[in-house]
């Protein structure tokens, strides 16, 4: 994937016809989700015409697919159906998952989403996996096992044990949805705390939310100048430390810089 998904928004998967209206209004991806919001005698109706759909569509956008748990006979038939497609898919979100052992001979293009506190425990195990390309937080759910309440902070040892563990594997992270859809004031606090943290987006359960999730992570103009001008500089000098307009740049700044530019679509190797 080239471009980590800022603001991937859940779609039912039984609604495709608000696929192409969901990036009409800025999404840069779409969560087509075959689990929570599909009643169970439709899931299979559903998923066939799920794949059709895949099958005759060319996307420019990303596209990410929630299957239902593997261990239930829904999700393995969601991945092996799926995986005729799995070229047009950028990935494949697994719920549920708690054990490494189940992402063997599954896509190379996976993202476990951490909904349990046996995930939270084998974290480290899921996230070193060769076929994980992703961590996504499912905050409802593990709010509901532990007992918590879903503000950002009572799940912050979790958002920070995502991070690391990204960090550590080069994953891409996705912060879980805010729920409350009419509280934008809180929706922009939080997704201010996540993007400080070190998530590179976070969901969206709404169109409405788009616009202040896509403003919290990406830079705007003034910051991929900067960051251009950072690279550059540093990249024609022969030194480990540089000071550019009275900052210092050394390698982590120059990471932090290259990371900017990413999540904008732009290939810090390769700048004007």
């Amino acid at each position: 994937m080239n471009k980590f998904p800022v603001c991937p928004i859940f779609i039912p998967a039984n609604r495709l016809e608000w696929i192409d209206k969901t990036f009409d209004k800025g999404a840069d991806a779409v969560i087509i989700d075959l689990e929570d919001s599909v009643p169970i005698d439709q899931k299979v109706e559903t998923r066939t015409n799920l794949l059709s759909y895949i099958e005759t569509k060319d996307f420019d956008k990303t596209i990410l697919i929630r299957v239902n748990p593997l261990d239930t006979k829904f999700g393995e038939d969601d991945i092996s159906l799926l995986s005729d497609v799995s070229s047009k898919i950028d990935a494949f979100i697994l719920p549920k998952i708690e054990e490494a052992d189940l992402l063997n001979d599954l896509p190379n293009n996976l993202v476990v989403l951490v909904e349990t506190p046996k995930a939270v425990k084998n974290l480290g195990q899921l996230a070193c996996h060769e076929n994980v390309i992703g961590i996504a937080l499912g905050g409802a759910d593990l709010s509901a096992t532990l007992g918590a309440d879903m503000s950002w902070d009572s799940l912050l040892f979790t958002r920070s044990a995502i991070i690391i563990e990204a960090a550590i594997n080069g994953l891409f992270t996705i912060d879980s949805p805010f729920m409350n859809i009419e509280d934008i004031s809180s929706l922009k606090r939080e997704a201010g705390l996540s993007s400080s943290l070190g998530f590179d987006g976070k969901a969206a359960i709404h169109p409405d939310q788009i616009e202040s999730i896509t403003k919290s992570f990406l830079p705007d103009a003034k910051d991929i100048e900067e960051a251009k001008e950072i690279l550059k500089a540093f990249n024609s000098s022969k030194e480990a430390v540089i000071a550019h307009k009275g900052k210092m740049i050394d390698m982590p700044i120059v990471l932090s810089m290259e990371k900017r530019l990413k999540l904008v679509g732009i290939d810090p190797k390769n700048i004007d």
